[in-house]
Formats: structure tokens, C-alpha cells, sequence
């Protein structure tokens, strides 16, 4: 099939090496439609996706088209296993950002459209373990925590 001479196997993920969307997915192009890689792939080993359900990337590396490392899930699921902090974070560390008021390490964690807050601490390391703590206590699909 085609579609695998564009994959390149490494011993961890399978690396999609054409086309990439700006955000870094493999896509194709089947007659006349775009496609995307790893829900391509995800198909060929799991059949049909279900209307309105996301392909996950388990192992968190966009072009990866490894069926192993992927997944069915909700938005909400998808969402839950980010990997790292948002790029206008200014910690470096998913929920943890500095208050300045009373100089410490704020941390909050969203879930379910509500903010969950988990302490201020004197160090980034405390903060980040108290976020990591309590989105693995809210989190469903968290693989990184």
C-alpha cells in the first residue's frame, strides 16, 4: 500500500514523512479530499471512527501513525492528555503560573469548564507536582499527568 511508503517505522513511534498540517499532522490527499494520517491509519487497523470522536496521540508526537499509540476519545479526553504547558505560558509548566502579590508559584488545573486550584508554593518543582497531582485526580485520559 502507498500510504506505508511514506511512514518511516522507528522502534517507537511510526513517523509520517510527507505532508504536514502547520500544527505538524501527516496528511494526504485521496481523491480530492484530505485526509488525515493517523486517523488513516487509525481506520486501516480499527475500522470506521465514530461521528464526532477524535484520534488521540497517546505518545504525544503529532506525525505519528503508530496504531498502538493511538486512540479514540472525546474533545474533552483529546484535551486531557496534552503533553506540556500552552506556548503563551510564561512558567513552562501546564497550570502554573507566578502571582505576584504574594510571590509564589500559582497553580490551577481546568476541568469541566471550572478552575481547580492546588496551593501556592515557594518553588516551581511543588507547584508543578501539585498540578500534576490534581489532574490526575480529575483527569480521565491524562497519560502525562
Amino acid at each position: 500500500m502507498r500510504f506505508w511508503s511514506k511512514v518511516n517505522k522507528t522502534d517507537t513511534c511510526w513517523l509520517w514523512t510527507a505532508a504536514l498540517t502547520s500544527q505538524g499532522y501527516g496528511h494526504f490527499t485521496q481523491r480530492s479530499k484530505y485526509v488525515a494520517a493517523h486517523r488513516f491509519s487509525y481506520t486501516l487497523e480499527h475500522g470506521p471512527i465514530a461521528q464526532g470522536v477524535e484520534i488521540d496521540h497517546k505518545c504525544h508526537v503529532k506525525n505519528c501513525v503508530r496504531p498502538e499509540h493511538l486512540r479514540e476519545a472525546t474533545r474533552k479526553q483529546n484535551r486531557e492528555n496534552l503533553s506540556a504547558a500552552y506556548k503563551n505560558s510564561q512558567s513552562g509548566v501546564r497550570g502554573v503560573s507566578w502571582h505576584k502579590a504574594n510571590g509564589k508559584w500559582a497553580t490551577h488545573v481546568k476541568h469541566n469548564g471550572k478552575s481547580h486550584y492546588a496551593g501556592c508554593y515557594d518553588r516551581i518543582e511543588d507547584a508543578e507536582a501539585a498540578v500534576i497531582a490534581k489532574r490526575q485526580e480529575l483527569f480521565t485520559h491524562n497519560q502525562e499527568a
